[in-house]
């Protein structure tokens, strides 16, 4: 107890000021019509400050929501785009499910021969093997494994990727491939050398399997030479997607049509 009061006659001074001047700030604020109006409007602005403070941060923790919601919606969008088109060109009733899946990137490689994305959805929430895999820009690339909660993608930058692409407004195909180097550019390989390509004209999946449906955005056409052979050429793509800032991406879990399936069954026997 005599330490509290040696402390309070230490600073007794100090003590006295703060009281004093808090008696000042009452007196002046509290019975001063234009000193109140100002504090008021300084205590506002204060305030504005925090509250916007406050509402940036919230903000930031809802961003990865609100881009979650987001992509879930493109998806349902696009599956109905997939399911109107193919009712058009068929006058049957579309015979797959074009349902499409959201994932989100929680690893990726772009500087590794042989590159790999993973995915935060697994078999629990649908996902296979040989599902095609794209984000709002272009193809990524294609489910190689898939485990209850998470899978990895085989990329379009790994040398071992291989999928069916063609010109757009033209059905000359080839399959476009990585080998190593730019993970920005790859190669439409085994195109016939009288196809008429040019510089500048885009490249989307050729539709002739079930990873992809037809007419997602893959590239545009870089360079085009001729191969020693003659038969065939080489055009360079300047990949749509990003792969080196990937985040939210679309999986196509369209399946063929199970009489088309039993057919090449039967070639394969």
């Amino acid at each position: 107890m005599r330490s509290l009061f040696d402390l309070i006659i230490k600073h007794s001074y100090v003590i006295l000021f703060v009281v004093l001047e808090t008696l000042s700030l009452v007196l002046l604020f509290g019975f001063n019509d234009p000193q109140k109006k100002a504090f008021m409007t300084s205590a506002s602005g204060v305030s504005g400050s925090v509250l916007e403070v406050s509402s940036a941060i919230s903000g930031f923790f809802a961003y990865g929501k609100e881009n979650s919601e987001l992509a879930a919606e493109n998806a349902r969008l696009q599956a109905e785009l997939f399911m109107l088109r193919d009712s058009i060109a068929d006058s049957r009733l579309p015979s797959t499910d074009n349902s499409i899946l959201t994932a989100r990137v929680i690893d990726n490689s772009i500087r590794k021969d042989d590159n790999y994305i993973t995915l935060n959805r697994g078999t629990m929430d649908g996902i296979r093997q040989g599902m095609g895999v794209y984000d709002s820009k272009g193809v990524v690339g294609v489910i190689m494994l898939a485990a209850k909660h998470y899978s990895i993608v085989l990329p379009v930058i790994n040398g071992k990727s291989s999928i069916s692409c063609k010109i757009k407004g033209d059905n000359s195909f080839g399959f476009l491939e990585w080998s190593g180097g730019d993970a920005s550019v790859a190669e439409l390989r085994d195109l016939p050398y009288y196809a008429t390509i040019n510089v500048g004209d885009t490249v989307v999946t050729s539709g002739y399997s079930d990873i992809f449906p037809e007419g997602i955005d893959v590239g545009v056409v870089s360079n085009v030479q001729q191969l020693t052979s003659g038969y065939t050429l080489k055009v360079n793509v300047q990949l749509a997607a990003d792969l080196s800032n990937l985040g939210w991406v679309y999986i196509n879990t369209a399946q063929t049509d199970v009489e088309l399936k039993e057919l090449l069954n039967q070639i394969k026997q």
